[in-house]
């Protein structure tokens, strides 16, 4: 029997207020979990949520689609991005906000990190687990192709394993052939080949399971998929990735 889930936001969902300017609804139905924030005129993050929050920027990752109103975002490096009405978005932890104009800004946001957000209450927050950090480090590198910080990262003898029947597709072992396999990606989309982390799980023990959206254009064709990277490390090193693809039939085909 096929399994079908179904919830109300309105109804079902849990409400959280914010300390002033709006508040926002959280609710899941299965695997599908879902905010609406509606962040009224005058909201800003950092007077608005950081008194709940207890840290000196958002470390909430946010991914979601803006539904009306205008939001400026500003993340701790000084890079600045401005969402409105259509916008999807993609925002890194580490960052403050602010609504813009005279219009309340509605936003869905379907995120896994969405449920702590504007909880309040004491925070619980342990010890990151350092080989996930290093993930994320990683996944930054490969989109911004900084072949500095990913050979850094991988160890000299490390391998890479690649599912499928494509020309791509096999064992690579030795970072060089790892970077070359990188580039080989690169080269086969014109450079649009990225990999956008979702989220990352790790054992505390040198094992992390990480989940991402690929995107890239080849051929006038855009393929999107999901997939997961298998880490192992040793000390602050990668020494294995096993690549796990929610299409490798489709994936051979865009890569063949």
């Amino acid at each position: 029997m096929a399994e079908m889930f179904a919830s109300n936001l309105e109804r079902d969902g849990e409400s959280r207020s914010f300390a002033a300017h709006g508040g926002a609804a959280l609710g899941s139905a299965g695997a599908v979990t879902m905010m609406r924030g509606v962040f009224e005129p005058g909201w800003r993050w950092s007077q608005d949520v950081k008194p709940l929050a207890g840290s000196e920027s958002c470390h909430t990752h946010h991914m979601g689609y803006v539904i009306s109103g205008r939001m400026h975002i500003v993340a701790d490096d000084g890079s600045e991005l401005d969402l409105g009405p259509g916008d999807l978005f993609d925002l890194a932890p580490g960052h403050d906000a602010e609504v813009v104009g005279n219009e309340p800004a509605v936003l869905l946001d379907v995120s896994p990190d969405v449920t702590g957000y504007a909880r309040g209450g004491p925070a619980v927050v342990g010890e990151p687990d350092p080989h996930v950090l290093l993930v994320k480090r990683g996944y930054q590198a490969f989109n911004s192709a900084d072949i500095t910080t990913l050979s850094e990262l991988i160890a000299a003898d490390a391998m890479t394993h690649v599912p499928g029947h494509s020309s791509l597709s096999g064992d690579y072992k030795g970072r060089d052939a790892i970077l070359g396999y990188y580039g080989q990606l690169a080269e086969m989309t014109d450079g649009t080949f990225r990999a956008d982390l979702i989220d990352a799980h790790g054992d505390g023990h040198g094992h992390v399971a990480a989940l991402h959206q690929t995107t890239a254009t080849r051929g006038g064709v855009t393929r999107v998929t999901r997939g997961t990277l298998v880490f192992t490390f040793v000390g602050d090193k990668v020494t294995d990735i096993l690549e796990l693809r929610a299409d490798i039939a489709g994936d051979d085909a865009f890569l063949s």
